[in-house]
Formats: structure tokens, sequence, C-alpha cells
């Protein structure tokens, strides 16, 4: 492998590997912006890729046409899964297609009627945590709360969401490119194969007996005679599935930290329900639940705020640390839940803007209103333990201890 002249250090490059760079990335990103906004990181002597650092050049990549997310192009038949179909790596005009056909079923009026569910799940959820004076936050409440919403809405069991929560844990863990094993990558691509096969059978069972869940809807869905194929509607419910809880749950572990952390922020919210909304866009940018956005696919020969790239190079836009330049936002290592105006890149921009964005924003929105119902006071306890994934940020544990 050449190696581009827009190198990180290997200074900053033996940071991005430490242990550090998992508890907070924050520093290294800003000595990454401040070196080289854009600046090739070399994984192996075989393989590296680009990273967008600053928040004008971050923005502007993700709406750039000129970039290619269409993995099927650069794969063989044969390795292609369920999950590269979706609209998720795709350019147009399948992408198009996919989306506008997908959107006919996932719109806000579906969303919108989702609240009185959320919200009487988020009372639930309090009440052992309530009762106990703590515990986990995350598998007691960040977790449990955007999964059985999305399962709900997809039609997924009662009894099968915890395969649901294992299999989206792997699927994930194989997101790291920066650390993961070949044993990760096939414990993932086994998870993908099964999430493949329990959607084939639920399709089979909706077909014969629809029940009016997404599922159900998107077997239906079709404009003009175009409908999705099976291979996209697995591929659809996959990306679905994992998307539809992965992003609300680091969102919640995240923000939760992040006011705990900032106790005048916790008090003002309190005080100021109102502030619910802008709470979430802050609790989005200041610790993003997804840190780089998936690998884009330079053309031939791009120039990239002054920087040449090879036809073909992968691009990671890092979000996490786009939404910390100062540049565009004040103070940005500051904490503030009414921060305006507020253009955080956490579910992305252009085409492939997160289509699950406004379910996310509400589950927290919901979330945060009990949270603040029922604690006055809550304090992060001992034995916080971050997940190992430089790509998506969030906690395995976090232990919490309430007040009344």
């Amino acid at each position: 492998m050449t190696t581009p002249a827009s190198t990180v250090s290997a200074e900053l490059l033996e940071e991005l590997r430490s242990a550090r760079f998992i508890e907070s990335p924050y520093d290294v990103y800003r000595k990454l912006r401040e070196a080289a906004p854009v600046a090739f990181v070399p994984l192996s002597e075989e393989f590296g890729h680009w990273w967008i650092a600053d928040y004008a050049t971050a923005a502007d990549a993700l709406k750039d046409s000129r970039f290619s997310k269409d993995v099927v192009a650069r794969m063989h038949p044969d390795q292609v899964t369920p999950l590269d179909r979706s609209m998720l790596f795709r350019d147009p005009p399948a992408h198009t297609r996919l989306r506008e056909l997908v959107s006919r079923s996932f719109t806000p009026r579906t969303i919108e009627r989702l609240a009185p569910r959320i919200a009487e799940l988020a009372e639930e959820l309090l009440v052992p945590l309530d009762r106990d004076g703590g515990g986990d936050f995350m598998t007691q409440f960040a977790l449990p709360l955007p999964v059985t919403v999305i399962a709900e809405l997809l039609g997924v069991p009662e009894p099968d969401r915890e395969r649901f929560r294992e299999w989206s844990a792997r699927l994930i863990g194989a997101s790291d490119s920066t650390s993961h094993t070949q044993a990760v990558y096939d414990a993932a691509m086994e998870a993908e194969a099964s999430i493949a096969q329990y959607f084939r059978d639920l399709i089979r069972e909706r077909r014969h007996r629809p029940t009016g869940d997404l599922t159900s809807l998107l077997l239906e869905v079709h404009d003009a005679g175009d409908r999705l194929d099976e291979g996209e509607l697995l591929g659809m419910l996959t990306l679905l599935l994992v998307a539809g809880h992965e992003t609300t749950v680091n969102l919640l572990g995240n923000g939760f930290a992040a006011l705990m952390a900032h106790p005048g922020e916790w008090e003002r919210l309190r005080a100021d329900p109102g502030l619910a909304e802008s709470a979430v866009e802050e609790m989005l940018r200041y610790d993003a639940p997804v840190q780089r956005a998936t690998f884009r696919w330079s053309p031939a020969e791009a120039d990239v705020a002054g920087v040449r790239m090879g036809e073909g190079d992968a691009v990671a836009v890092v979000i996490g640390s786009a939404n910390r330049d100062p540049a565009q936002f004040p103070d940005p290592d500051r904490f503030d839940i009414s921060r305006a105006p507020n253009r955080h890149l956490a579910f992305g921009r252009g085409i492939h803007f997160c289509l699950g964005a406004p379910l996310a924003r509400l589950e927290a929105r919901l979330a945060l209103a009990a949270l603040t119902r029922h604690w006055p006071g809550a304090t992060v306890g001992d034995g916080v333990v971050r997940r190992p994934n430089t790509a998506f940020r969030g906690f395995r544990r976090l232990p919490i201890r309430v007040r009344h």
C-alpha cells in the first residue's frame, strides 16, 4: 500500500489505537483537526482509509454525490448480504427507489402514533430502578426501551427480542475497523445470517396472516407496480432492526451520562421540561452515538479540501469530531442544553440522512420527560464500562444511584 502524503502522525495513530481513545476521543479529534482535518489513517500495511474530521468538509462530504456508498458494486455476488442491499449502502437510482418505497410506510404519522406506548414503556422500566434506588441504566432502561419499540413496530414477538439484541451487538462489533479480528467479523456474518433467516420466516407468516405491523406494511407497499423484492425487504428489515435501536441506546446512555456530569443542566431541564427538545439535540452533538459514518468511496482523483484521494479510496466522515469543531460550535466542549443554533451531524446529511431520526428523537424526548419526573437527583456509580468500539460510542454498563 502506498502511503499518501497527508497521513496521520505515528503519535496520533498510537493515540487512535489506545484505550484512552475509547474512554474519551475528543482531545484526539482536536489534534486531528488542527494537524490535518482530512488525513489518511493506515490501519495495516494493506489497508487504510481517509478520515474527515472538520465540520465544513464533513458536511460537504455527506452531501457530495461524487462519493459512492454502493458496497454491492465492490463485492463478489456470493459475498453480498441482505443488509448490503439496503438503502444505507446504495447509490441513486437504487437508493432513491428504496427510500421512497419504505417512506410510504415509515411515515411521521406512524412515528407519532407510537408516543403513548413509548411513554408507557419508559414509566414501566423506571419502576424497578425506583424501587431499588438505582441499577444499571443501560440494561434496565436505555437498551430495553428502543429495542421493545422497534420490535413491536416490526412485529417481533417478545420471546424473540433477546436474540435480536445479541445479533445486533455482534453486527455492530464488526463496524470498528480499527481493531476487530477475523473472529469478530465471522460472528457478525453469522448474526446477519440468523437475522435474515428469522425475517424470512416472519415474512412467510405475514404473507398469509398480515397483522398491520411494519413488516406487513412493507410487504404491501408498492408504487406503480414496483415492490421491494425479498432480498431488499430482508435488507430493510435488518437495517430497521439494528439502526432502529442502536443509535437510540447510545443516545440515551451518552446523553444521560452527560446530564449527570453537568448537574446544573439536569436541574435546568427538571425546572423547564420545555428544554427537552433542545436537550436531545445537544446530547446528539456533545457525545454522538455514531462517531463515524459508514464508508464512502472516492471517485477518480477526488480533491477534498485540497487533499488528493485515489479512485476507490475508503472515506470515513468523523461525525464525533465535526460536532466538536469550534469553527461551527462556539465553546464546543461545553454541554449546553439550550444551545442554538445546533446544526450537528449526528444523523448525517443529504440523501442518506437517517430515516429513523424522528423516532430516535421522540424516544429520547419522552425518556427525558419520564426521568426528570421520577428522579430529582441521580448520580453515576462505580463500575462504568464503555463499549470497546470507536465507530459506535456507548456504554456497556452505566450504574446509577437515584434518590427521591
